[in-house]
């Protein structure tokens, strides 16, 4: 990977002063003086090379081919739900770009799903939208602590900034340690077997086996009925795990066909806080429900 400009490493910093390495957009210019523009593209530079990700939310849209086709058919046998089509009229009323808030007897936050819906079936698109939240991911992790290194004789970083990267490498740096060293005790030694769930609210870092049981146990206390919307599982995990990590596990468990991981079909039933916590998509929607195989 090539080296960070100056600016993005300052965006990482700050970055690394959030709780669970995870905070809002609007906290993390890199200088006072940084337009929001500047650090949005920041934020997608740095999302480009995998570094961070991040969730966003839909400012303007405007109808795509196939929903300007379908507005011109019989509206008795529409392939769209009622309040899809309220969004698409919109659009035609509007006669160009339109926003969440311009469509009446629906939320902002219900319009959100709605518009991402229409939008993966290629009826509407997105041209406008806006950065929420920003995490670091693991591979994020991986390169600052393993391979990043700093170069250049002019000051990159303020004293806050270094000792974010500081307590940063000594929380992760100290845990690989640690797991180094207990990797090479002899296996003849006789030795206490961890428990493979971990109790909930435990501030030990799980591995998968340990995120599998814990989401067995919730699933009942919540009664959802083998659908456990991610945000319980990030309210018991995060921390000690980060929200990148827990992503990561839980991709790791679906590709071993442990968990099945779904969208969210009803907005109404949940909060937009609710929503963010799930896994966001490339097409600006969410992974919410698990299921487990």
């Amino acid at each position: 990977m090539a080296g960070l400009k100056t600016i993005e490493l300052k965006f990482l910093l700050k970055l690394l002063g959030c709780e669970n390495y995870c905070g809002k957009i609007t906290a993390l210019k890199p200088n006072s003086g940084t337009s929001a523009a500047e650090r949005d593209r920041i934020c997608k530079a740095l999302s480009g090379t995998g570094l961070v990700d991040y969730s966003s939310k839909i400012d303007r849209f405007s109808l795509d081919r196939a929903g300007k086709t379908l507005l011109g058919l019989d509206t008795t046998s529409l392939p769209v739900t009622p309040d899809e089509l309220k969004v698409l009229k919109v659009c035609q009323r509007e006669k160009g770009y339109a926003t969440p808030g311009q469509v009446s007897g629906i939320s902002a936050d219900s319009c959100q799903d709605l518009v991402t819906s229409l939008a993966e079936r290629g009826m509407v698109k997105v041209s406008k939208d806006s950065i929420q939240e920003v995490w670091l991911t693991p591979q994020g992790k991986q390169f600052l602590l393993h391979e990043y290194e700093p170069n250049g004789s002019s000051p990159a970083a303020n004293a806050t900034m270094i000792g974010h990267y500081v307590k940063f490498l000594r929380e992760n740096l100290g845990q690989e340690t640690s797991v180094r060293l207990a990797a090479d005790l002899p296996t003849s030694q006789p030795s206490r077997q961890s428990p493979v769930a971990m109790p909930i609210g435990s501030q030990a870092k799980p591995d998968a086996q340990a995120v599998l049981q814990q989401i067995k146990q919730l699933d009942p206390l919540f009664g959802n009925k083998n659908y456990l919307p991610i945000y319980h599982l990030r309210n018991e995990l995060q921390p000690p795990l980060t929200r990148a990590e827990l992503d990561s596990i839980l991709y790791e468990l679906q590709r071993e066909e442990k968990i099945d991981l779904s969208s969210l079909h009803n907005q109404k039933e949940y909060t937009q806080e609710h929503m963010s916590a799930g896994i966001r998509q490339d097409n600006g929607g969410y992974l919410f429900f698990i299921s487990v195989l």
